[in-house]
């Protein structure tokens, strides 16, 4: 019989607790009274309960444990003074967005996939982005980009978010004017 009933967990451990009220700070402007009605508390605990050894990192940062030297540890960026540049593509065949960072100095390309990022996750993106987290991958590789990629990421997101290019993308899926300037070429 105890081998099927599920072990006990607290609601919250101390970490648990310290990472959801550093998130709420950070995002005090956009949450609202709904945000964390008792629906969406039970959902995170569910959530944590069935994956405490990463939920709290996934829910609230996916690049928390990702070097930012990573591309100069892998060779790919030789200099500290290297500009490199993260470039979106569509796949002919299967209609993914493919991610692609060049280095013109050492004329060198290195396609980033999710697993790159994570080791246990795909090798494919899918159809779309948020332009947020397109951001941030950029900005943890000290990549830059240009207008037309991040219009293309945008429209991406519109088209297979809500179904068209043109609909406006909610700010919560943007990035911050000041991060999106750092990236910008």
């Amino acid at each position: 019989m105890s081998n099927i009933q599920k072990p006990s967990f607290s609601l919250l451990n101390q970490n648990e607790v310290d990472a959801l009220v550093d998130f709420l700070n950070d995002n005090r402007d956009a949450v609202d009274s709904d945000v964390m009605n008792q629906n969406s508390i039970d959902k995170l605990i569910n959530l944590i309960t069935n994956d405490s050894d990463h939920i709290i990192l996934d829910l609230f940062d996916p690049f928390a444990n990702i070097d930012s030297n990573l591309l100069s540890v892998m060779g790919f960026k030789h200099e500290i003074d290297d500009v490199c540049e993260i470039c979106c593509e569509t796949d002919d065949a299967t209609g993914f967005i493919k991610l692609k960072a060049i280095n013109t100095n050492a004329d060198s390309e290195l396609v980033i996939t999710p697993k790159l990022i994570n080791a246990n996750d795909t090798e494919d993106w899918g159809y779309c982005i948020s332009p947020n987290f397109f951001n941030r991958i950029a900005k943890i590789f000290s990549l830059k980009f240009s207008k037309e990629t991040y219009d293309t990421i945008c429209n991406l997101y519109a088209k297979y978010t809500y179904g068209s290019e043109n609909h406006k993308i909610p700010e919560i899926y943007l990035p911050s004017n000041s991060a999106l300037l750092e990236c910008l070429l």
